[in-house]
């Protein structure tokens, strides 16, 4: 059978036309982040993507997932095309593999086999983990050689307190989570922080930390996992001294941000204090707090200079 000229044109149309209907449905553009869309089909993948990592996120309304679902794609969004400018994304970061690791024995499964088995549950793929992975990643090494020459570590400081741990017979170490925030000046301090210990009764903290937290940490319920007490600042041990396992601080100033922790766990270790090992391990974590608040300084900066349009 042969169509003429006329015909092709007519059945092309047909399909075109029921593949638009089709769009509407599934692919409605929800909004606009500078020049790139989104549509509602990547809402609902980054939906998954965020229930996948802390499957608690189930227990809040469907209005505030949507609202954390937006505001993830947009921070991703604008990280991914600062980074474009810089370098291709193409997945040969080799650290993606680590960071991977990571997440599966977070949430504790055993090998990556089993973590794909579970993410076919929510229709994500390991793929677009890894591709998330590798635009933290970069945004990450981004910061660092943006920030790297206005780091501040007081090394004298942190021997004192590795000499002072090697003094004991025992540390006590934490196992935490964050909700870090900066104060909005729309609202008083007191209102904003009031809000929050609300939404943790609520909600839990996992839940909460993925609401409110500015931290990368958010999108698995703020975990950071084990900390020497020895390597936490004055402030901070002050407020955990008088918490038990699974209560929460009050909100901390740190610099410009506020921080609430949450102890899971505590445990106590008999000291070998290998000191070179243990002055890298404290200068590491405070050069990332510090990056981290570089982090969002710059992401608020190119932010403000973006166009985001909702539909």
């Amino acid at each position: 059978m042969t169509f003429d000229r006329k015909t092709i044109i007519l059945i092309l149309i047909f399909f075109l036309l029921g593949s638009s209907v089709d769009s509407k449905i599934n692919f409605q553009i929800i909004m606009k982040i500078n020049n790139q869309i989104v549509t509602t089909y990547d809402l609902e993948k980054e939906t998954n993507y965020l229930l996948a990592l802390n499957p608690k996120l189930k227990e809040i309304n469907e209005n505030d997932l949507l609202k954390l679902a937006k505001k993830s794609i947009i921070k991703e969004m604008i990280r991914k095309s600062e980074i474009l400018k810089y370098k291709k994304l193409d997945l040969q970061n080799s650290q993606i593999n680590n960071v991977l690791n990571n997440i599966i024995q977070n949430l504790d499964f055993s090998n990556q086999s089993q973590f794909e088995n579970y993410l076919n549950n929510y229709d994500i793929s390991i793929n677009d983990i890894k591709k998330k992975i590798e635009i933290e990643n970069e945004w990450k090494k981004l910061i660092y050689t943006k920030y790297s020459n206005s780091i501040k570590i007081d090394k004298d400081n942190l021997v004192n307190k590795i000499e002072k741990l090697n003094e004991d017979q025992f540390y006590l170490e934490y196992n935490l989570s964050e909700i870090v925030f900066i104060h909005n000046q729309d609202i008083s301090l007191n209102d904003q922080s009031k809000k929050i210990l609300e939404s943790i009764k609520i909600n839990g903290f996992e839940n909460t930390a993925n609401l409110y937290s500015i931290s990368d940490s958010s999108k698995v319920g703020g975990k950071i996992g084990w900390v020497k007490k020895n390597s936490l600042s004055f402030e901070i041990n002050r407020e955990l001294d008088d918490l038990k396992i699974n209560s929460y601080s009050n909100p901390i100033k740190i610099g410009n941000n506020y921080l609430i922790l949450k102890i899971n766990d505590i445990k106590e270790t008999s000291v070998e204090v290998n000191k070179q090992k243990e002055l890298d391990k404290m200068i590491m974590i405070e050069t990332s707090k510090q990056l981290d608040k570089f982090s969002n300084i710059f992401y608020n900066k190119i932010k403000l200079n973006s166009v985001i349009s909702e539909f």
